[in-house]
């Protein structure tokens, strides 16, 4: 992970938490009347429908060696088909701040799996703490009593797995994508949209073949929702940024949507602002500083 980085990417990935923090109620929504497969289906054909004719009109052709389809269909199933459908189905079974918590082990995943499968973002003292930090932050942004509401049989817990699964998915994810490499990002958001569309529509239907039959306009509205930004947009935006800062940059966004849509809802809604959000926001942005910290260079002998 590059220690400094351009005010573009802290742009990029501000724009991320906004476009992402949007999901949650839009799935919820979704999930009223549609199967959590077809969810996930439904939003990926949206993003294909227009991330094929953008990349198509832009000049990128989408013809590619065998090699590189198994690469695109390995991140669409391990990046979008797979984690949307856990997610989306595990939010059936838990609550909001339960699924808010889980999703903060998503960078703690990440930088393990970097530290031993990239050697250019070796898990540090700095980036651990404050990665730590973070998640301490998401604790106390929720509320920590939500950790005693995790359950250990039943449903929830059957849920609360399928959310960390999915957590596990997106951090496979990143670490694969930057080992594999990257083409064009407009080229690899509108392939790997296309697999992972394929591969939805497959499962969706054979899971569930009647999930569409008497479903309100309401509920396709919010699926185009989310297909349009946070599949579409924040996948184009996610390996553009990516491919300019490396995946542990890209993971702070998991610790910052939930403070974003806290204080989203205190602005539309006039939910109030406790403590606990300000805590939470000094906490995590604490912990992005000092992860950056870059380490020292060793000393030579003579």
């Amino acid at each position: 992970m590059k220690p400094n980085s351009h005010p573009l990417d802290w742009l990029i990935l501000a724009t991320l938490v906004v476009v992402w923090g949007s999901s949650f109620a839009l799935s919820k929504h979704a999930l009223l009347y549609l199967d959590a497969a077809w969810v996930m289906a439904l939003r990926l054909v949206v993003a294909t429908a227009i991330l094929v004719p953008y990349a198509l009109v832009s000049g990128h052709r989408l013809a590619a060696p065998p090699g590189i389809w198994a690469k695109f269909t390995w991140l669409g199933a391990v990046g979008h088909a797979v984690p949307f459908f856990l997610i989306t189905w595990g939010m059936y079974y838990v609550s909001s701040g339960v699924a808010g918590l889980l999703m903060g082990a998503i960078p703690l995943f990440l930088v393990v799996l970097a530290h031993f499968a990239l050697p250019d973002e070796p898990l540090t003292i700095p980036k651990s703490v404050g990665f730590l930090l973070g998640f301490a932050g998401i604790i106390v942004l929720i509320g920590p009593e939500q950790i005693f509401t995790l359950s250990m049989s039943g449903d929830e817990l059957a849920g609360e797995l399928a959310v960390l699964a999915g957590c596990l998915c997106y951090a496979v994810h990143g670490v694969t994508a930057k080992r594999l490499g990257f083409e064009h990002p407009l080229k690899q958001s509108a392939s790997v949209c296309l697999a992972a569309a394929t591969m939805g529509l497959a499962f969706a239907l054979g899971l569930k073949p009647d999930g569409l039959s008497g479903v309100p306009l309401s509920a396709y509205a919010a699926v185009v929702g989310l297909g349009l930004f946070p599949t579409a947009f924040a996948t184009l935006l996610t390996y553009r940024l990516m491919i300019r800062t490396g995946p542990s940059f890209v993971a702070y966004s998991n610790y910052l949507v939930p403070v974003y849509a806290i204080v989203l809802g205190a602005i539309v809604l006039n939910e109030t602002l406790g403590w606990n959000i300000l805590l939470a926001l000094i906490l995590i942005l604490s912990g992005i500083a000092i992860s950056r910290i870059a380490p020292r260079p060793e000393r030579t002998t003579a």
